[in-house]
């Protein structure tokens, strides 16, 4: 296949006025192009050929990868929107809120279960690279990279389970180009006319009809966006060879005119929550779970509450851009009357993070940060209180901290009740 042709080549491409007019080929993706000085570790073509060249074998019929649904299109829950306290995790106010599932196929929830997600992935992997900094006196490299894993066309496999499969080939051939941990999503569609990010968010969340409206602007082209921790990705001289000898891309996506593919915390939360904004659903009647899979350390590592804590904070701040999450459905909007606020607990310590030059957004739109003098804490659901109010630091500098304890103790008997429903699939 020529690259020239592939489909997702330009995908993360855009120019700054967000048409369809591309970079010259000089500035298109073609192959991972990063390697740390600090390595001699060079990526094996044959090898990385080899993996690809087994999905071949096998005795059973082939089969493709599967046109799943998306989040956001199954059936609203029936105690979706009733009144339901939330809390404000900085002052403690209270706020009447709707019950959200949290569920992917839900067309009011997916929105917040992308969020919720992506603020574990994001956690974990942040976590498990300040652990690995931690164990030198000095900057290791460790660092994220945004990979793109994308099948030739009419891919099939000798197996009853391509998917399972395809993530396990996947993370073989990232293995062989020298990441060993991160997360896999996987994609089933594009737009037809261009795959423009920002085009994402009005897709979705949008009480939008999936089969005669949200479909009919999709075609069919399954690929894999991935974020690795690792030192290096060595493969611009493999990546070459791969497409030409088996049709599949691997490419490493970055910033602008930059060797950088992910900044900061901000930058991991945007790729994150875009790309669990549109990951593929497993769904049938028993279960509806979201396609994207753990591989390596990451998969076992828990993040401290105070990483949580600020990589949520951090998911909020980009969450209108890449979820269409108003910001005052996420943050405290009371006043804060010249109260400072309790570390990093409070959504304001990442209000959200501008486009790089480059252009390299999620397309136009409001960017909603707080308001001057707002409180812009988190907002949690009420049963999250007792650990705030066991915190006596935290109640001591909370203004409305008795108001918090009242509220409970009129809802923590209400919430069980609900919590025990909270499984059952709806009517």
């Amino acid at each position: 296949m020529s690259s020239s042709k592939h489909p997702l080549r330009d995908v993360w491409n855009e120019t700054p006025d967000n048409n369809s007019s591309l970079r010259t080929s000089t500035r298109q993706k073609s192959g991972v192009r990063y390697s740390s000085n600090t390595s001699d570790y060079k990526a094996d073509p044959s090898s990385i050929i080899d993996c690809f060249e087994k999905t071949n074998e096998g005795d059973e019929p082939k089969r493709g990868l599967p046109q799943t649904i998306l989040p956001g299109f199954g059936e609203k829950y029936a105690d979706c929107g009733d009144p339901i306290p939330r809390f404000c995790a900085d002052c403690g106010s209270t706020h009447e809120v709707g019950r959200t599932c949290y569920r992917s196929s839900c067309p009011r929830c997916a929105a917040g279960w992308a969020r919720r997600q992506s603020t574990s992935a994001v956690s974990k992997l942040e976590a498990l690279r300040r652990y690995k900094e931690s164990k030198k006196d000095h900057y290791t490299g460790n660092k994220f990279h945004h990979m793109i894993v994308s099948p030739p066309d009419g891919y099939e496999m000798h197996t009853s389970n391509v998917l399972d499969r395809s993530f396990d080939l996947v993370k073989e051939v990232l293995g062989e180009l020298g990441a060993s941990t991160g997360v896999i999503f996987y994609h089933p569609y594009r737009g037809k006319n261009g795959d423009d990010r920002g085009q994402w968010k009005e897709r979705l969340f949008n009480d939008r009809d999936w089969k005669n409206d949200v479909r009919d602007e999709l075609e069919f082209s399954p690929h894999f966006h991935v974020i690795v921790l690792s030192k290096y990705m060595d493969g611009s001289h493999a990546t070459r060879a791969i497409e030409e000898k088996t049709g599949w891309v691997v490419e490493r996506i970055t910033k602008g005119n930059t060797d950088v593919s992910i900044y900061d915390k901000y930058d991991l939360s945007r790729v994150a929550s875009y790309c669990l904004s549109h990951t593929g659903l497993y769904d049938t009647e028993q279960t509806t779970r979201g396609q994207y899979r753990y591989f390596g350390k990451v998969s076992n590592f828990e993040a401290t509450d105070r990483i949580e804590a600020e990589m949520d904070a951090a998911v909020r701040s980009v969450a209108p851009k890449t979820l269409d999450l108003p910001w005052s459905s996420m943050a405290c909007q009371e006043d804060r009357d010249g109260r400072e606020p309790q570390s990093a607990l409070v959504a304001s310590t990442a209000i959200s993070h501008e486009d790089d030059e480059e252009g390299n957004g999620f397309g136009e739109g409001d960017d909603e940060t707080a308001p001057d003098g707002k409180c812009a804490g988190r907002l949690l659901t009420i049963n999250k209180a007792p650990k705030f109010l066991d915190d006596s630091e935290w109640v001591e500098n909370a203004p409305h901290a008795d108001e918090l304890q009242n509220v409970w103790n009129e809802w923590k008997e209400e919430w069980k009740e609900w919590e025990e429903r909270i499984d059952e699939p709806p009517p």
